[in-house]
């Protein structure tokens, strides 16, 4: 990376806490190192594959679709006359014997997809007799998993509770389960069992009942790199690495001099990132004319 063996060893090992005023030097623990080596890996990989992603985009999109500042104004008008032919590829509902943070994000966003089925196929259908004035016999409540998607990213959902207690300084992912079994004990959809250990809760998803262990969900869903790391790799004689990381500084120091904290905190976790792309996913697919091809 170009940054010399003391000042990366110093950014995985310690940090610079600050408290009332002042600032010192917190060791951490192998175990702790060893997360922080992880993160720093992880997000270098993402970043690397923005960026990939981003340069394949430019290069296939069409060359009459430059960056020249005359065409801006003709950009979107032409972007409407553009077909496009997407796949998208569902890769299901998951569940293991333990079912941790993966699998919730994963059938999260199945039961997304699945709500868009449902439309596609059926409620749309159903809309389009009734229209006609055909009578059709089929219930599209009994298929309809609107109610699991309110219990995950609803105002009071799974996502809400587990953004709130990343922001309390002593917020873990027993305290989420309990939260989260407390505000939903009336709900169909929330599995709670006298044999749940404190940490383990179950949705009653779509596809069945999948018993998740939250054992870290607290810890996998802040996943932000420490100030520390990022400010090393911005030191990176890798211009691609140094690049992405400057943004990434420069973004996170924005969130910290946000007056509203506690919300730039919130729109930072992995559980807000991941619903506001899925939410962009759901868009996109709402405005294609979509096919569905069973493998």
């Amino acid at each position: 990376m170009g940054i010399g063996n003391e000042e990366i060893q110093n950014a995985m090992t310690t940090r610079l806490v600050k408290a009332r005023g002042e600032e010192f030097v917190a060791r951490l623990t192998p175990a702790q190192s060893r997360d922080s080596c992880d993160a720093l890996a992880k997000e270098i990989y993402s970043q690397v594959v923005n960026v990939l992603v981003r340069k394949m985009n430019k290069r296939m999109q069409p060359s009459h679709l430059g960056e020249d500042t005359d065409q801006v104004k003709d950009e979107k008008s032409d972007e409407k006359n553009i077909g496009s032919i997407s796949l998208l590829d569902l890769f299901g509902f998951e569940t293991f014997e333990k079912n941790s943070f993966e699998q919730l994000c994963i059938n999260y966003a199945n039961e997304h997809l699945q709500n868009r089925y449902v439309l596609d196929n059926f409620q749309s259908v159903k809309d389009e007799y009734e229209l006609e004035g055909i009578d059709i016999d089929f219930d599209c409540s009994t298929i309809n998993n609107s109610e699991i998607l309110n219990l995950v990213e609803g105002r009071m959902g799974l996502i809400s509770i587990m953004n709130e207690e990343c922001t309390r300084p002593r917020g873990n992912s027993t305290s989420f389960v309990y939260k989260a079994k407390m505000i939903h004990k009336d709900s169909d959809y929330l599995v709670s069992k006298k044999l749940h250990r404190p940490w383990e809760f179950g949705v009653r998803h779509f596809a069945g009942v999948v018993t998740y262990d939250a054992t870290d969900f607290v810890e996998r869903n802040t996943d932000q790199l420490p100030l520390d790391l990022l400010e090393c790799a911005t030191k990176c004689t890798n211009s691609l690495v140094s690049t992405q990381f400057d943004a990434l500084l420069v973004e996170r120091q924005c969130l910290m001099k946000n007056t509203r904290r506690k919300q730039g905190a919130m729109s930072t976790t992995i559980c807000s990132k991941f619903r506001k792309r899925l939410a962009g996913l759901i868009e996109h697919i709402s405005a294609t004319k979509t096919r569905y091809v069973r493998c």
